[in-house]
């Protein structure tokens, strides 16, 4: 068995989204000024970073007031579940048509856009390859588990009533975005995992996502 990463690394000072804060690390103790009476020592830091940073996954807590928040989104909807990668590079709006006559019930159905190949550059902020409505009613009608796109976001960034976000999240689908080396995995036969911490309250937080192959 193999297995892919499909997230990005999370490093000081890298944005994910223009006017969100970028990560930065606080050294509680160091190697040196551990006091462990010179029989050992320890490294401990914190890391202080917006949910949304890096490759993170989406609660439904994050569009819709009181909805499901991170601690409790079941892990069948996160962890093992088979993939499909639809091939989307080239499509800015990607509609149903790039999925119609494919089985989706039960998938994690990732969006391969190559997008991430700006991330880190000015033009990762640039009009995004996004799902459109007519796409997202059409995964919930095919019974999807998840979404995941490698882009800056599952919505149009101009689009400020995020119609996947609101159709996806809605029907409790949690929606994996930046996700990155999707060209790696096979169409079928994977199964991704991407699991975030239980956080009570927790709206988004970034994973390790990768993906189980043969």
């Amino acid at each position: 068995m193999r297995r892919i990463e499909i997230s990005h690394k999370i490093e000081m000072g890298m944005k994910t989204y223009p006017g969100l804060p970028e990560p930065r690390a606080e050294v509680f103790m160091d190697y040196d000024s551990s006091k462990y009476n010179g029989l050992s020592e320890f490294y401990i830091a914190s890391l202080h970073c917006c949910g949304n940073t890096g490759t993170y996954v989406d609660a439904p807590i994050h569009r819709y007031r009181n909805a499901t928040d991170l601690a409790g989104l079941s892990l069948d909807r996160l962890a093992h579940i088979p993939v499909v990668v639809i091939e989307a590079t080239g499509h800015e709006a990607i509609g149903p048509d790039t999925f119609k006559h494919l089985k989706l019930e039960g998938k994690a159905v990732l969006f391969r856009t190559e997008w991430s190949r700006h991330w880190r550059t000015p033009e990762y902020f640039n009009p995004n390859p996004h799902l459109t409505q007519e796409a997202c009613d059409a995964l919930l009608d095919k019974g999807i588990a998840m979404a995941g796109i490698d882009s800056v976001n599952i919505d149009s960034l101009a689009d400020l009533s995020r119609p996947a976000h609101t159709t996806l999240l809605k029907a409790g689908i949690p929606i994996c975005e930046h996700m990155t080396n999707l060209s790696a995995i096979p169409d079928e036969g994977g199964y991704i995992h991407a699991v975030p911490i239980a956080w009570v309250g927790g709206a988004t937080f970034p994973v390790r996502a990768y993906i189980i192959a043969a």
